[in-house]
């Protein structure tokens, strides 16, 4: 049916070219992504999107973009489909300066690249994705759903699931949010420095809560077979993520990157490797120490005098510096996992008597989580997991 746009009548597109437009959007705006079949009020499914000409249908001065050379312009390649209030504004004549053909092909391309990249995906690519949002000395970071989606995308050949029931596979631990019926926000708990261990006991209990009840359930259910894993929180509580997501699971834990502030892995770094060292070999006792020097350096003086004549293990990068962004590409990950696995199996080799690792740990966030993860309770040694304050570095949580 013919519209009026601009002071001009419009043809209606053959059907056959609004099928193909509809069909490569996936039925989502091409600029907000909203999905256009959903009404709000009625509950009904409704077409809510309009199709847009990127060079103007016709090549008249009152035609938004038609003063182009484009000789056939009611084809798919030049129409986009869009929300009624973004086609009105994306042909304002005020906007057309902003809203060039350029910029509207590169939003078209992109977002059907993406529609027929997420689409293509097999069923079983699916993975849930758990976010943990705390604070660090007061402070948090940017980790929203669109970013953790895009990470995931971009990352690898999978598709994030953020929905809220199980049938739909939505999990996020929210630090400062509910544990059953009361609401915790831990950014006002005394002692999240670490210097308290009662913020320690409360935020444990809320990712208990979340594991035990959400996603162990998933698990068990058949409703969860891989898990995408964004974390920002004190370390230790981290750790203890890692310790009790379900290794029987594959998961993929990922990494913000302070440089350009994301958390998408970056294929052009060069991977790091990393070596384990035994700095101080006496005989093993019950207890010894392991110095993870990742994203920072501890020196020997910084350890807890109680831990002074302990076995001490160390983990350090291999031809690099220790540094915070020494995890932008996800083989650095995997090579640091490798080395923690390896030193484990070492001291269950030849320090059998040690029950117990100090760990102070000056590591990303991805390690952090990994250590938990690659640590089993059941063969390896009790982990006491330590943070820094003000006073020095002091014992946060056990994993036992």
């Amino acid at each position: 049916m013919a519209t009026e746009k601009s002071g001009y009548k419009r043809k209606a597109l053959p059907e056959k070219v609004r099928l193909e437009v509809w069909v490569r959007s996936g039925g989502r705006c091409t600029i907000c992504n909203r999905y256009l079949l959903d009404g709000a009020l009625a509950n009904k499914t409704i077409r809510l999107g309009e199709l847009a000409h990127i060079v103007g249908q016709q090549s008249t001065a009152g035609s938004p973009r038609g003063q182009n050379d484009l000789v056939e312009r009611d084809t798919a390649d030049n129409v986009m489909l869009v929300c009624a209030d973004e086609h009105d504004e994306i042909d304002a004549p005020e906007n057309l300066d902003v809203f060039t053909v350029e910029k509207l092909l590169a939003f078209k391309r992109a977002h059907e690249d993406r529609i027929k990249h997420v689409t293509g995906i097999a069923p079983d690519r699916a993975t849930t994705v758990l976010r943990m949002i705390g604070q660090v000395r007061g402070h948090e970071v940017e980790l929203t759903r669109q970013s953790a989606s895009s990470a995931v995308l971009t990352s690898g050949d999978r598709v994030p699931l953020f929905l809220e029931s199980y049938s739909r596979h939505g999990i996020e631990i929210e630090l400062r949010h509910v544990l059953g019926e009361a609401t915790i926000d831990l950014r006002d708990v005394p002692g999240e420095d670490g210097a308290n261990g009662e913020y320690y006991r409360q935020a444990k209990a809320v990712i208990d809560n979340v594991i035990d009840n959400k996603l162990n359930e998933g698990i068990s259910r058949d409703q969860v077979a891989h898990i995408s894993v964004f974390g920002f929180a004190r370390i230790p509580l981290l750790v203890y993520l890692g310790s009790r997501l379900d290794d029987t699971v594959p998961t993929d834990v990922y990494q913000r990157h302070r440089h350009d502030e994301t958390w998408t892995w970056s294929e052009d770094e060069p991977a790091v490797a990393f070596s384990a060292h035994l700095d101080q070999d006496v005989p093993p006792d019950e207890e010894a120490v392991l110095v993870l020097n990742i994203s920072g350096t501890i020196q020997p003086g910084e350890l807890p005098p109680h831990l002074a004549g302990l076995r001490r293990y160390r983990i350090s990068p291999v031809e690099a510096m220790a540094s915070p962004d020494i995890m932008r590409h996800r083989d650095s990950l995997a090579s640091f996992q490798e080395r923690l696995r390896a030193l484990f199996s070492d001291i269950e080799a030849t320090a059998k008597r040690v029950r117990r690792l100090h760990v102070l740990p000056a590591v990303p966030l991805s390690a952090a989580v990994s250590l938990g993860r690659v640590h089993d309770r059941h063969v390896h040694p009790s982990l006491t997991i330590y943070d820094r304050t003000n006073g020095g570095y002091r014992p946060a949580l056990e994993i036992k």
